[in-house]
């Protein structure tokens, strides 16, 4: 049986617990890049984080997959004019997965250091895991500043994901409601609310 989940409402993610948790995960690969100076104040400008598709997953087989393809962040309540900041993205698998990739959608790896161009934003992939080790996966992106003066959408390279987790609907070590296998994606603007971090999810089981 094939089950899509649906996304888990956006929550608040620190830029810091971010970055902090891509310093302890195994083995992580990560490239520095220059913050630029502080600009106008947004005023009320908020940011939103959206994944682009569901989780797709087989309970009784223990595999699972998806896109994220589609997924990114927005500023929204923007009035006047002023400079974003750098933007951050992260894409996250976490969870109970046993295995998990986290590719480009042809397959191909994401590469420390290359410039991907999607949607009219030139991403830099700043840091990444691609190990099983320790049970956790993602990409982090960053984005140069842009003026904004209306509402703003930006999305992320596009990248799809599978793996698998402990089948059945009982047992120790299977996902849970409170447990869930996830597929996350985490945005935020430098300018705005100091860069934090905002996130939304996809998850299996949907809690």
């Amino acid at each position: 049986m094939v089950i899509e989940s649906t996304p888990s409402a956006p929550e608040g993610v620190g830029r810091r617990a971010v970055l902090k948790s891509a310093a302890w995960a195994t083995p992580v690969i990560a490239l520095a890049v220059a913050a630029p100076l502080a600009s106008a104040s947004p005023g009320t400008a908020r940011t939103n984080a959206f994944v682009g598709s569901n989780i797709a997953a087989d309970q009784s087989a223990g595999t699972a997959s998806g896109s994220l393809t589609g997924s990114g962040g927005s500023i929204t309540n923007v009035s006047g004019t002023w400079d974003s900041g750098a933007f951050t993205g992260v894409y996250r698998l976490r969870g109970p997965w046993t295995s998990a990739t986290l590719t480009k959608p042809d397959g191909s790896s994401f590469v420390l250091g290359e410039t991907i161009s999607y949607a009219g934003t030139p991403w830099v992939v700043t840091a990444l895991n691609i190990s099983d080790d320790d049970g956790e996966w993602f990409v982090q992106f960053e984005a140069p500043s842009i003026s904004v003066s209306s509402d703003t959408t930006v999305l992320l390279p596009g990248a799809i994901y599978s793996g698998t987790f402990v089948p059945g609907s009982s047992g120790p070590g299977r996902p849970t409601k409170s447990n869930p296998i996830q597929a996350s994606v985490a945005f935020g603007a430098e300018h705005v609310n100091g860069g934090a971090l905002v996130g939304s999810s996809s998850n299996f089981p949907a809690g």
